[in-house]
């Protein structure tokens, strides 16, 4: 008999519960409200400092071109960044962007799925120079560009684009020991920002 009570008295306190419960449940009489506009959304950069970092570009697992930052350790005369009238490290110039495109990814790059175009030379010593005036770029390397697939070259232009223009904006020129390919922008653009 004791039974039934217990669990006659289990049942009264779930029933109490549940009718306590529904007072939350319901919101406490909050009315519905339409979308209210509060402005444009947020919108900041990413990417690391421009001075402190190169943008390199690699293929994804699934194929797409990415810009990827890699920060660099740059010691600066005056502590953080350069001042006006300062020269930039060499580490962060378009030749250093495009020597360390010519390496590869790094091994945490590698492990994220990146990779460079098979037909992009994989050593450093591939980049004679890089030469950039006003909307033009020229990358020399010291093989063949005529055998650079289209991807490989892609990767090139981006990264030398990107390393002499913080858009990207400049058109670049492979040169090789092969000859001159025609001027190439780079088909990666970066996302304009609303205006504030």
């Amino acid at each position: 008999m004791r039974v039934r009570t217990s669990r006659a008295g289990r049942a009264a306190r779930l029933a109490v519960l549940l009718a306590l419960a529904q007072g939350p449940l319901t919101g406490c009489g909050i009315q519905e409200t339409e979308v209210v506009a509060a402005g444009r959304p947020a919108v900041g950069d990413l990417l690391p400092a421009r001075e402190t970092r190169l943008l390199l570009f690699f293929y994804a697992p699934d194929g797409e071109l990415l810009p990827v930052p890699r920060v660099l350790d740059v010691p600066w005369h005056g502590g953080d960044a350069p001042s006006n009238g300062e020269e930039e490290d060499e580490a962060l110039s378009p030749l250093a962007a495009v020597t360390a495109q010519l390496t590869g990814p790094n091994k945490d790059e590698r492990r994220a799925g990146l990779r460079n175009a098979p037909s992009l030379p994989g050593t450093a010593s591939a980049a004679d120079r890089v030469v950039t005036g006003g909307s033009t770029v020229e990358v020399e390397l010291d093989t063949g560009v005529r055998q650079l697939t289209a991807r490989a070259r892609d990767q090139l232009v981006c990264t030398a684009a990107y390393a002499a223009h913080p858009q990207g904006a400049p058109s670049v020129t492979l040169v090789g020991r092969d000859g001159r390919l025609p001027p190439a922008d780079c088909s990666v653009r970066p996302v304009p920002a609303p205006a504030r």
